[in-house]
């Protein structure tokens, strides 16, 4: 049976010791001893960010996903063999002569394909049999994050990717299986491959965003001097230019694509969960000030919660404080679902019960969140035409009926 990625991951671990602390004398660092050399480039292109030799022998989850993500690359171009004389040696021949004065190529592959199956080899030469045992430790965060090909901090960046990927941790799954779920998102299904590739540059690998944002910058900064605009286009002149020329896409309140969708979305769901609807040119005028500079995500998050504060008086507080309506308002909504026997996702702060008892009056002596008590919402709801359709209403009435029939010796 072919050797698995995890399998020659945990067969260069033991070879290489295994020590995620140690760093030995020729400056090699950690379980799968990487040379401080590779450091900074490796963890850039596995995680996004550069790390120091120091933090590197720190951090368990970022050894164990570089040597996830180089591995890898190595085994899908040279298979399993030349991806362990890749590590060893940095280049894929497993035949090698070459030695590092205590194992040659052929010695350090074969000592790794042994430990990676747990079996027996066969002699020298070019040709070797593995008995292969199931090795299959469980991945952490860091290292299915490589191994899907993006970074941790590209899918935490966004809520739907980060929902999925907590599923996919907590369920070990496959890449394949992450890709078609991946596929299947709103962020996918919504955002063109340019917008993605975008995304996953600048959240991924903000150091070459950087340097590629500045140099386009200086060439819209020699055009501009070109056809007469002037020079001084700096970023912030550049990121307003093009942030004020943003618009809304589809129906509704419609979406956007890039930094204006991410602020869109968030305001988005922000506003339903507290109850707020704003009209189409409300979101693009407000996203677009967003993206140009002019306010801060922050600012508007603020705005959408003072007005949500000042229609909801009762909770003001605590939607200042963070909270959002939605989950205050959760008891009412889940009476209302129970109740009149509706899906709970149908129902929710525009609701005619629900809004009523989210705006009612705190009266004097009151605390707030008691001017409505739920005893008398659910009063309401019985009085509603809907439930006398609804099983409950059914129930209640026979129950009713059966004990005037057992008070009056009829029933039993």
């Amino acid at each position: 049976m072919a050797i698995s990625l995890n399998q020659l991951l945990y067969g260069i671990r033991q070879i290489e010791g295994g020590r995620y602390g140690i760093v030995n004398s020729i400056g090699a660092v950690g379980a799968y001893q990487v040379m401080k050399a590779n450091i900074p480039s490796w963890t850039r292109e596995a995680l996004g960010h550069s790390m120091t030799w120091q933090q590197f022998r720190a951090s368990k989850s970022a050894q164990d996903a570089v040597a996830r993500y180089k591995l890898g690359k190595y085994m899908a171009k040279y298979g399993a063999e030349g991806a362990a004389s890749m590590w060893f040696s940095g280049q894929p021949n497993p035949n090698s002569r070459s030695s590092d004065g205590y194992n040659t190529v052929r010695q350090y592959v074969n000592k790794v394909m042994a430990a990676s199956g747990q079996g027996s080899i066969g002699g020298g030469g070019t040709g070797s049999t593995y008995s292969v045992g199931t090795v299959t430790p469980k991945l952490d965060k860091y290292e299915l994050a490589a191994q899907y090909g993006l970074t941790y901090a590209t899918i935490n960046a966004n809520k739907e990717l980060k929902g999925l990927f907590g599923k996919a941790v907590s369920q070990n799954w496959d890449s394949t299986l992450f890709t078609a779920k991946l596929k299947n998102t709103k962020w996918w299904k919504t955002t063109s491959d340019s917008a993605r590739k975008y995304f996953m540059l600048r959240t991924g690998d903000p150091a070459t965003y950087k340097a590629k944002f500045q140099s386009t910058a200086f060439t819209l900064n020699q055009m501009a001097v070109a056809v007469g605009l002037g020079d001084g286009w700096t970023d912030a002149r550049i990121k307003a230019y093009f942030g004020s020329m943003v618009t809304l896409h589809g129906g509704g309140a419609g979406g956007m694509y890039g930094e204006a969708g991410e602020a869109h979305d968030q305001i988005f769901q922000l506003a339903y969960q507290n109850g707020q609807t704003f009209s189409r040119g409300w979101y693009q005028k407000n996203i677009r000030d967003v993206v140009s500079g002019k306010t801060t995500l922050e600012a508007l998050q603020a705005q959408i919660r003072n007005t949500a504060a000042s229609k909801y008086y009762a909770f003001a507080n605590q939607i200042r404080a963070g909270q959002n309506v939605m989950d205050l308002a959760q008891p009412y909504i889940s009476a209302v679902a129970q109740i009149l026997e509706l899906p709970q996702t149908d129902v929710d702060l525009h609701n005619k019960y629900v809004a009523k008892a989210m705006t009612s009056k705190v009266g004097a002596g009151q605390q707030p969140g008691t001017q409505y008590p739920l005893w008398k919402f659910e009063n309401d709801l019985r009085a509603d035409p809907l439930w006398k359709k609804t099983n409950n209403a059914r129930e209640s009435m026979f129950s009713v009926a059966h004990q005037v029939a057992k008070d009056f010796g009829m029933a039993f």
